[in-house]
């Protein structure tokens, strides 16, 4: 099937597959799918427009926050100051980093140079947190986690799920220095840490046209220190609206969206991120990680060394 805007000739079974896998790592994982999406636009799917490929592949990353934070927000997994603090530095972040984008990236070959850069830092970040030093430090974090799943499971058992929000998120001091708890523990943070790290963020998401969870989900649990059950929300609320307003500016600057090939490729998302969570209860996370970061390793040495191996041996590495 051709797709006009897109330029390209692709069955739609293979986007449906591509994103169906995309939508399962993301889901199971909580980072990569923009960059897995912006491989398949790139490489599986032979896309040559770069500022076609980038709002694209964000219209893919907001799918899953938009249906999840609702969800966050009931169960007060969400810490909605500190996602707002990141959504507004989002904002500025992504008009910036667009517009960046849209007059310098323009062109295949350097946009693809760049994706290529950060798919190696996203595999970097993935086999750290295999390693035991990472693991030693989620020490606090796993306390959290550990005590807010028992109590899941005691409420539920007595019928008493709707209570969860008790042992939730829940501010005792707002303002530039915040405080929460949650399950039973206490964490504290500076506003403007989420708003620069969102504008940080937003800028180089926006510039690939990828949703930003690989760089918020390390910095909301590595640097501020929250628990795994209380980042995706807060991550996936400040990802809305910093790809929105992403999006919003690469159509205001001239690019298209082809609108039947995402239409294929949110029916992908929609079964992947169905089927994650349930396929991922039967894989180990560390399995999951260690075969996503050899393929974006792999993904990574293709984009950026790949021309220079291929002009000097032949070879086609992707």
């Amino acid at each position: 099937m051709f797709f006009h805007i897109a330029g390209v000739t692709v069955n739609p079974i293979v986007v449906i597959i591509w994103m169906a896998f995309v939508g399962f790592v993301f889901s199971s994982i909580g980072a990569a799918g923009g960059i897995l999406a912006g491989v398949g636009h790139i490489t599986i799917f032979g896309m040559k427009k770069a500022n076609v490929i980038k709002p694209m592949n964000q219209i893919l990353t907001v799918v899953s926050p938009i249906m999840s934070s609702p969800l966050y927000l009931k169960e007060k997994r969400l810490v909605v100051p500190a996602a707002i603090s990141l959504g507004i530095g989002g904002i500025v972040g992504a008009l910036l980093g667009s517009w960046l984008s849209h007059t310098y990236l323009k062109e295949m070959t350097s946009y693809q140079w760049f994706f290529g850069i950060i798919t190696f830092v996203i595999a970097a970040r993935l086999w750290y947190e295999m390693t035991p030093g990472f693991r030693e430090k989620q020490q606090k974090v796993k306390k959290a986690t550990k005590v807010f799943e028992d109590k899941v499971k005691e409420l539920k058992a007595s019928g008493k799920l709707n209570e969860i929000k008790e042992i939730g998120v829940n501010f005792t001091e707002m303002g530039i220095k915040n405080t929460f708890t949650f399950a039973g523990e206490t964490f504290k943070y500076n506003t403007l840490a989420p708003f620069l790290a969102g504008v940080i963020v937003a800028i180089i998401s926006a510039a690939l046209g990828v949703g930003g969870g690989f760089l918020l989900v390390p910095f909301l649990s590595s640097v501020l220190g929250f628990p795994m059950f209380i980042v995706a929300g807060t991550s996936g609320l400040s990802i809305i609206i910093s790809s929105l307003t992403s999006i919003s500016n690469y159509l205001r600057m001239g690019s298209q969206l082809d609108l039947p090939l995402v239409g294929f490729e949110l029916i992908g998302v929609l079964v992947g991120s169905y089927l994650g969570p349930i396929l991922s209860k039967y894989i180990k996370g560390v399995y999951l990680k260690g075969f996503l970061a050899v393929v974006l390793t792999y993904i990574g040495i293709g984009y950026v060394f790949g021309p220079i191996i291929q002009h000097a041996t032949g070879i086609r590495i992707i």
